[in-house]
């Protein structure tokens, strides 16, 4: 075979590769952290540390180039193998192997013509991560002042919440006899009733750190609405050294977990994300299930409280 076939019959494998190989990676990835019981990917931990330094775009990036990369391996041994080979004696009266290519290749345009999208998921371009704002004037009631809460959550939390799993369901009068930790109190989770955590008194950030709310939905989720709020220069650097002090393996946290940070919104603890990397964007992210209403009347509540306080 000429090195032009060869390259093209290798072009062609390796974009049909990419996905496959994409998807042998995450699944890797999730046998890892089965394996090591929670210690985050290799692959992950990359992608996170790009993020904090170029921003979430070139992780992104990067993580697709990895694939690609990956998938240029098996592409290579198969030019190598068809150039080393001479298909002109078997192939030259095939009627049937001609017949089969002009298939796929007649298919393959038909699919692309009815579904463009298809073949820039195929090789694996992020789709752009788009956001719709929501309009706070759709919002009902008083709206009184919210009262925002950054926390840590006590650092063996779950060793923790599983010694309370393990007296049976975690009902109110569990946790009301449940242990007393110094500087801590023991909430529910709003976002997963069967969840509990130790949450730290002292709020790290709070909602006099705001300077600003506002609702966004993300793009193709049809029933999830979240709270953005922007922080002050103080806030910013408070969030900053706390997600980079706290995340895995970080100055104040020796281990390949983060630490959890609680969101307390009016007493109530709506979730509790995981600190993966640090953060030092200047905005934040509400997040706790909200309906539409509930994130809209938050967001006025934030914007409120800062209204009436300058």
């Amino acid at each position: 075979m000429t090195r032009r076939q060869a390259g093209i019959v290798s072009a062609v494998a390796f974009a049909a590769l990419i996905r496959p190989v994409s998807n042998l990676l995450e699944f890797a990835d999730l046998v890892w952290n089965v394996i090591s019981q929670g210690v985050i990917p290799p692959r992950i931990r990359l992608s996170m540390a790009i993020a904090g330094v170029c921003g979430m775009a070139a992780a992104q990036w990067a993580n697709i180039l990895i694939g690609w990369l990956a998938a240029a391996v098996p592409a290579l041994l198969i030019y190598r193998y068809l150039r080393r080979r001479d298909f002109a004696q078997v192939c030259a009266d095939c009627a049937a192997h001609r017949i089969c290519a002009w298939s796929l290749l007649l298919a393959f345009f038909a699919l692309t013509l009815l579904r463009p999208g298809m073949v820039v998921e195929a090789i694996g371009v992020p789709i752009p991560f788009e956001q719709v704002e929501i309009p706070l004037d759709e919002a009902t009631g008083q709206n009184p002042m919210a009262t925002l809460e950054l926390c840590l959550c006590h650092p063996e939390n779950d060793r923790l919440e599983g010694e309370l799993k393990s007296i049976g369901r975690l009902t109110d009068d569990v946790l009301a006899n449940a242990p007393k930790i110094d500087g801590y109190r023991l909430m529910r989770s709003k976002e997963c009733d069967d969840a509990v955590y130790y949450v730290s008194e002292k709020a790290e950030l709070t909602h006099d750190d705001i300077v600003s709310a506002k609702v966004m939905k993300p793009f193709g989720e049809d029933d999830r609405y979240e709270v953005s709020v922007k922080l002050t220069p103080e806030g910013r650097g408070r969030l900053a050294r706390l997600t980079r002090d706290h995340q895995p393996h970080g100055a104040k946290n020796n281990s390949d977990r983060g630490r959890a940070l609680a969101i307390v919104v009016n007493g109530e603890l709506l979730a509790a994300p995981i600190i993966q990397a640090e953060i030092n964007t200047g905005e934040a992210v509400i997040m706790g299930n909200f309906t539409k209403e509930e994130a809209v009347n938050l967001a006025v509540a934030l914007n409120t409280r800062r209204n009436e306080e300058e």
